[in-house]
């Protein structure tokens, strides 16, 4: 029996079968035929600004329509490589190309440029103008991070209508009109956006770049790996590339069920430190260049001195689940009794509900935000919520002080500021409010920037979610916060109060008791303040460490070192694994795989490990324009 739901037609002789409202540019994609596209994005609502999709459709008028805005019909055929079609499509091209300067030699987007491809694959051999191009001064800076060619732009407001329909912020808008229009900021202004990296993805041709990566590589003489971001607890996935030892760039890459294919600017820009000169790579022993045996002897005999309840462990917030595991062990044997902080981490504990996955989101019909400024504690989680609320009609209730930008852009939030009551009572009226009845419910929780009884918090909202009937979704901030707590190796929440001895990994606490008297900075970079250590590790950076972060929401990610590391750097597990063994445990790995399978069978969390995951559950592909065939 016939499908209702299915429409078929024909796209250059080939049938296919695509749900009703699919675009004639979606369904070409299902039979592998392009429709160059400048203007469509499949993140992006359609607007046929460019044309570049023209094809001929029949039955229809006698004239080239645009794929990426007529939906599927039944009985329908559509002819990419007819006459009419053809030249259409070769027209537009030209046009584009009428003022577009000769800068592929020296311009980043060369070698993944659609404009490009499409040129050699949907252009006129020869071009018919001769007349002098239309110039534009460049580039404008946009931020200190992004730079503007206005001469290069194509005007397919991608970056414009990105910024309306997704980020929610009026940063870019057109000025001029007709030959003369050109892409800028608002009122000249410097972007702001956390999220405004993601127009340079966006950009199908060379106008919006990279000032941090600018005139630094080429594509061809990058290599590249998927891996995922470190920089908070979202778990977006991301690609780093690497050009002769060193990390040039992040880009995002798409995982629909994680990061609906975003990155904010902290994963996009802040790596640059990997290659600093600065970076430790070899271990001091009281100022000292000293061995790795020298080290770590050092070090074990030092913290062995004092009882484990006077000993502070300081981690990363990118530990991985593997090193996690490692430090498990320790802290189960010679550091048992240790106090165990986490930099950056909040106040909650796991939930002692059912947690829902960051996708559920997409399903909810309101969406409860408590405690948290998502926009800066987990940007891309904050992305989502704007689409299921302007796309998908969920209705949004945020709790917190402050008029955030969920409730400033978005009018029809209920905004409840909590007051001499705070937030528990606030929490505790929700379970009477009519819109809880409109579900699924989803209720997303902080601990107000570490403001507040995250413990607190998070019972009132057990409580909530079981008399609504709500998922609930703690937002940690670490990027493998969760996986440490659910490693149950978390304890002190940053009070170091009367330890003698310390071991501070990824970065140093504030204000360290006077009591310490022995002190270990295990760190990427030098800085002030690390002559005050006994001794001082040299650590690898996100961009050279094997493993796999757990998210916010429990998925297991793995990450893909695009860095190798050389002696006589070593990676963290190693180092865990080597003073493991000084402390006098009887144990041995041979690399991450042993260690995850180990890890597997003994935290229930972690036993997805045993599997090996893979970078993404689904289909993934680089945000940066059309592949080549």
């Amino acid at each position: 029996m016939p499908d209702e739901n299915l429409v078929n037609l024909t796209i250059d002789g080939q049938t296919v079968s695509v749900p009703k409202g699919t675009l004639i540019v979606e369904a070409a994609k299902k039979v592998e035929i392009e429709i160059p596209v400048f203007c469509y994005h499949h993140k992006l609502d359609p607007v046929g600004a460019c044309r570049l999709c023209l094809v001929e459709i029949t039955p229809g008028p006698p004239r080239a329509q645009t794929a990426c805005t007529t939906p599927v019909a039944e009985g329908m055929t559509v002819m990419t490589q007819s006459t009419m079609a053809v030249g259409a499509r070769a027209d537009i091209l030209e046009y584009e190309l009428v003022n577009h300067p000769l800068d592929c030699p020296v311009c980043d987007k060369g070698g993944e440029c659609p404009l490009q491809d499409y040129t050699f694959r949907h252009g006129n051999p020869v071009s018919r103008v001769d007349d002098p191009k239309l110039h534009f001064k460049k580039p404008i800076p946009l931020s200190d991070k992004i730079a503007l060619d206005r001469e290069r732009c194509v005007l397919c407001y991608r970056c414009t209508r990105y910024y309306d329909e997704v980020a929610w912020e009026q940063e870019l808008t057109t000025a001029q009109r007709g030959v003369q229009s050109y892409i800028t900021s608002q009122f000249d202004e410097p972007l702001q956006s956390v999220f405004s990296g993601n127009i340079i993805d966006l950009c199908p041709v060379g106008a919006l770049t990279s000032r941090v990566w600018r005139f630094e590589s080429r594509p061809w003489d990058m290599d590249k790996q998927p891996s995922v971001c470190s920089k908070c607890s979202v778990g977006c996935n991301v690609t780093l590339w690497q050009r002769r030892g060193q990390l040039v760039r992040v880009t995002s890459r798409e995982n629909d069920a994680i990061d609906d294919g975003w990155i904010c600017d902290r994963g996009r820009f802040d790596y640059t430190y990997v290659n600093q000169e600065d970076r430790i790579r070899s271990p001091k022993v009281d100022g000292q260049p000293a061995s790795w045996d020298q080290a770590l002897s050092t070090v074990a005999l030092g913290l062995s001195q004092v009882p484990a309840a006077k000993l502070g462990i300081h981690l990363p917030a990118d530990i991985t689940n593997e090193e996690v595991f490692l430090l498990s062990q320790l802290l189960a044997g010679p550091w048992r009794g240790a106090k165990v902080s986490m930099a950056g981490r909040t106040r909650l504990p796991l939930a002692s509900v059912p947690t829902m996955k960051i996708s559920d989101l997409d399903k909810a019909k309101t969406i409860v935000v408590i405690a948290s400024d998502t926009r800066v504690e987990v940007p891309v989680l904050n992305l989502r919520i704007k689409k299921a609320v302007k796309k998908l009609g969920a209705n949004l209730i945020v709790v917190h002080p402050a008029t955030l930008d969920l409730v400033e852009r978005w009018q029809s939030t209920i905004h409840i500021q909590p007051g001499k009551e705070g937030t528990i009572a606030a929490i505790n009226q929700l379970k009477l409010h009519p819109t809880l009845k409109e579900g699924p419910v989803a209720i997303l929780y902080g601990d107000m920037a570490g403001n507040e009884d995250g413990e607190a918090i998070s019972t009132a909202v057990a409580e909530l979610a079981t008399a609504v009937g709500a998922s609930v979704l703690p937002l940690y901030r670490g990027a493998n916060e969760r996986g440490a707590l659910e490693a149950g190796i978390l304890n002190a929440n940053g009070d170091f109060k009367g330890v003698e001895a310390l071991l501070t990994w990824g970065s140093t606490p504030k204000n360290l008791p006077k009591t310490v008297k022995f002190l270990t900075i295990w760190e990427s970079n030098s800085r002030s303040g690390q002559e005050a250590a006994a001794v001082v590790l040299p650590a690898a950076t996100f961009a050279e460490t094997q493993g796999t972060y757990m998210n916010l929401d429990g998925t297991i990610q793995p990450l893909g070192p695009v860095l190798t590391v050389e002696s006589p750097l070593r990676e963290s597990w190693e180092v865990l694994l080597e003073l493991s063994q000084l402390l006098g445990l009887q144990t041995s790995y041979l690399g991450p795989a042993e260690i995850q399978k180990a890890a597997a069978e003994a935290i229930p969390a972690f036993a997805t490990l045993a599997a090996n995951p893979e970078p993404s559950a689904t289909p993934v592909r680089v945000m940066m324009g059309p592949a080549r065939p």
